[in-house]
């Protein structure tokens, strides 16, 4: 059995989200059976996994650990030396520049050397991110930029920053369309 304690990192998103993430080589179907079986529950009680997560949740997945360790495969961050023009950090977000030809998110070409992987090297160094103990919410970007492009791009820290800026980025594009 596993015990997984819902942090304001991971606050924000729906239990069936966190559980494909957390559960990242389990088939979806898989999930689903057992919150329908009873064997994954949110604060003691049968879920459906549509349930919004809050801080001090608690989900227990009523699995052996054999069984969790075949459908989990722990994500790992990087060990590579970092350059990342930090134009501005608080607790939720992170504001990089990012240089022309590095890429924002991995490709089937690049899967080291991108910048959404420098993020997190950069912040797991200063201890705010450690991929062993995610639960299902990793720091990422809230746009992208193409590989020859330089500009600023701007991460999420956490659910709710992410969820946030997402929602500001919709609304500002949707304010420029009626300009």
């Amino acid at each position: 059995m596993r015990e997984l304690n819902i942090t304001t990192r991971e606050e924000g998103q729906r239990l069936d989200k966190i559980l494909s993430k957390y559960l990242n080589k389990a088939p979806k179907s898989f999930v689903y059976k057992m919150l329908r079986k009873k064997n994954i529950k949110l604060n003691g009680k049968k879920a459906t996994g549509n349930e919004k997560l809050s801080q001090g949740d608690q989900v227990c997945i009523y699995l052996a650990e054999d069984t969790i360790n075949k459908f989990r495969e722990e994500v790992k961050a990087g060990k590579q030396k970092i350059k990342l023009d930090v134009l501005y950090e608080d607790d939720n977000v992170l504001i990089v520049n990012k240089p022309a030809g590095l890429l924002v998110h991995e490709d089937i070409h690049e899967d080291v050397n991108t910048l959404s992987n420098q993020v997190l090297t950069y912040l797991h160094q200063r201890g705010e991110y450690d991929p062993q103990q995610t639960l299902g919410f990793t720091p990422g970007p809230v746009h992208r930029l193409d590989r020859n492009t330089s500009g600023i791009v701007i991460f999420g820290k956490t659910m709710r920053a992410l969820q946030d800026l997402n929602e500001m980025m919709k609304n500002v594009i949707a304010l420029i369309r009626h300009i």
